[in-house]
């Protein structure tokens, strides 16, 4: 298993897009990123509870963070907590709120030195390569109404097209990612047209041509038109259905995704 880059207590908040106020849930909870197993450069990221629940069950949550594509934001408008946003390109967010107490603060927000610690490993891990580090106080906090602004476009919006969130440069750089004797690299190769060979620098250059473009075009068009496309493709892809859309491949992706590594986990540790 990959070295954890960090684990600290934090707890899930919910953000209300009317009044633009973060809400603290009490249920104690704990974050944990560490190295992707199944990709180099990418990273997992899990929340978990920590305390039983009376009713119901609280899932966890597995994120996969893409470098260059997610953000590790601080709240700055929130008056109620130390609360953190984590946001992916797509405009998806999640609120988490700092648990680990912070001594002699004289306000719920103030970070603590241990709080800017997680901040600085997070953003170093989530800065695209050819993006420059940068420091100083103007860029540890940023406010809700601020970042509403920026992404207002993107997450006021349904996802409508499959490069609103998988970008060309991800998928090279997650091809790039495979080992030659991978089988996630194999599955890819089985798609490349029947005239080019079957290897990863083909398949690299097939993706940066204007196939990528033609193919992620085609999915979107054919995910928007009805519930049988959604559930052909589906299917065909191999991972459950949960809604029509583009929207529903990222939570079918992202399902089936979880599963196969929580499988291969489970091998591993039989293995070992």
């Amino acid at each position: 298993m990959g070295e954890i880059v960090c684990k600290f207590r934090a707890g899930l908040a919910d953000f209300d897009e009317d009044s633009r106020i973060c809400t603290p849930k009490p249920l104690k909870g704990e974050i944990i990123v560490k190295p992707s197993e199944e990709a180099d450069g990418f990273y997992d990221f899990q929340w978990k509870p920590i305390e039983k629940v009376t009713t119901g069950n609280v899932e966890p949550i597995e994120l996969i963070l893409i470098p260059g594509e997610t953000k590790w934001l601080t709240i700055k408008s929130s008056k109620s907590g130390r609360i953190f946003c984590l946001v992916f390109s797509s405009g998806e967010k999640y609120f988490f709120w700092l648990q680990d107490k912070n001594e002699g603060a004289s306000s719920l927000n103030e970070l603590s030195k241990a709080d800017k610690e997680i901040v600085a490993k997070l953003e170093g891990i989530l800065k695209a390569e050819e993006e420059e580090v940068s420091t100083g106080a103007n860029n540890e906090d940023i406010n809700m109404e601020d970042e509403q602004k920026q992404s207002s476009e993107i997450s006021n919006q349904p996802i409508g097209h499959v490069c609103d969130f998988l970008t060309k440069s991800v998928v090279i750089k997650y091809v790039q990612s495979l080992a030659e004797d991978s089988p996630q690299l194999e599955a890819l190769l089985q798609h490349l047209p029947e005239s080019e060979s079957r290897n990863k620098e083909a398949l690299i250059e097939c993706l940066r041509g204007p196939f990528f473009f033609h193919a992620a075009d085609t999915l979107s068009k054919s995910l928007q038109e009805s519930f049988e496309a959604g559930l052909t493709i589906a299917n065909g892809f191999g991972y459950e259905y949960c809604d029509n859309g583009v929207l529903g491949l990222i939570k079918g992706a992202r399902k089936e995704g979880l599963k196969e590594a929580k499988s291969q986990s489970k091998s591993k540790d039989k293995d070992i």
